[in-house]
């Protein structure tokens, strides 16, 4: 009817752009579903590993038909999409068959190529104009694109969530078991089979621990502990949000500190069997409570705080002890000093070796050296076990 403003012809189309979407898929749904499943098997063979998966995915895909029919219809993109309870279920799945999260993504890609190829062929093939044509590609295309990133991105939600609860779940499975070894209730074969760890070797136990760690960063520290140590063999149990338990056979751990973000390593000695993973166990957990309270530093042994551990639970008769043959060295000011005598004596009163693991010339360690003995109310004799045990006793003076 003509135009009262512009007596024009109005030549507003009485089929929308959107119309011929909808039309089509409702058309060739179960033809699409089984496109998209084949395309997304092709592209992500793990995805479907048994009947059970198959059967899952077409549901996924299924579920997905009338969410695409709405999203090309809605005017307003959502800003985000409530899956269908089959592709939630899937994205679970998947993450229960520790699926790689990327082959998810892929499946979505896989699946949405299918979707648009099969549609931008089918208005090839129909007899209408370029223009609408490219219309309806650009409308119903948008908007498809942007259900799929929301969907793809509600999905990748579900299969983290799932991820974590499996995590959760499992790290108490193996606090559990690891209590039990530790009480002496556990049966051996089933705790070495759950835990992939055998019980009859030389056992180092470990923490791992960071005042504000996430869990990334312990699972990075514990890589970079199998890395530099090469055990035979590692098991590691989260305690918390915030630290890490273990026990490794075998390795070194010098250098472990670099690139740990600022986390912490406190060990125990290394001791055969089960009796000895339990007593190694008792030794790291000493060191993590005295580093927490008394000792500096990323790395903390068992070894060179025993006598601390020792004497903390008399400080009474420890801290004036040790305060009287520390004398002014004592005193916070000479934190400096007070190392560098500590790492003297550790090598067995050599100023070239002290000076390399202090990384200062052996001139400058003498004259250290020179200094702490004027401070001292003790000699300064790197054979004097009382000088070495007022020494490692000199955080408790500081309580």
């Amino acid at each position: 009817m003509p135009n009262s403003v512009t007596g024009a012809t109005s030549t507003t189309p009485s089929h929308p752009p959107v119309a011929e979407f909808v039309t089509w898929l409702d058309q060739r749904v179960a033809r699409i579903v089984d496109d998209m499943f084949a395309a997304v098997v092709a592209a992500t063979p793990s995805v479907v590993r048994d009947d059970a998966d198959e059967r899952l995915l077409r549901e996924a895909l299924d579920s997905h038909m009338p969410l695409l029919r709405e999203a090309a219809q809605a005017a307003t993109p959502r800003v985000g999409v409530q899956l269908g309870r089959p592709a939630e279920r899937w994205a679970r799945r998947l993450a229960r068959a520790e699926t790689d999260l990327a082959d998810l993504v892929l499946a979505y890609d896989a699946a949405a190529d299918v979707l648009f190829s099969a549609f931008a062929a089918h208005l090839r093939e129909t007899r209408v104009s370029d223009a609408r044509r490219a219309e309806a590609l650009e409308t119903v295309f948008d908007r498809l694109f942007r259900y799929l990133r929301a969907a793809c991105a509600a999905a990748t939600a579900a299969y983290v969530q799932e991820g974590d609860l499996l995590r959760q779940r499992d790290a108490s499975d193996l606090r559990s078991m690891m209590s039990e070894v530790l009480a002496g209730t556990a049966d051996i074969a089933s705790a070495e089979a759950r835990l992939g760890y055998r019980f009859a070797d030389t056992h180092t136990a470990f923490v791992v621990w960071g005042a504000h760690a996430t869990s990334a960063e312990l699972d990075r520290a514990v890589a970079r502990l199998r890395a530099v140590a090469r055990p035979r063999q590692l098991v590691a149990v989260p305690d918390g949000p915030t630290a890490v338990h273990g026990w490794f056979s075998g390795g070194e751990v010098d250098g472990w500190a670099s690139g740990t973000s600022g986390l912490r390593l406190a060990l125990g000695s290394p001791h055969q069997g089960l009796a000895g993973l339990r007593a190694s166990h008792q030794e790291a957990a000493e060191a993590w409570r005295l580093a927490t309270r008394w000792v500096d530093g990323p790395l903390v042994r068992f070894d060179e705080v025993v006598v601390l551990a020792l004497a903390d639970g008399t400080p009474g008769l420890a801290v004036p002890w040790a305060t009287a043959r520390l004398g002014a060295l004592a005193d916070p000011a000479h934190s400096d000093l007070l190392r560098t005598l500590a790492i003297w004596l550790a090598e067995l009163g050599s100023p070239t070796r002290a000076a390399r693991r202090l990384t200062v010339h052996p001139n400058t360690v003498v004259k250290r050296l020179e200094r702490i003995a004027t401070l001292l109310p003790v000699p300064l004799d790197p054979r004097s076990a009382v000088l070495r045990v007022a020494v490692e006793l000199a955080p408790l003076t500081r309580g």
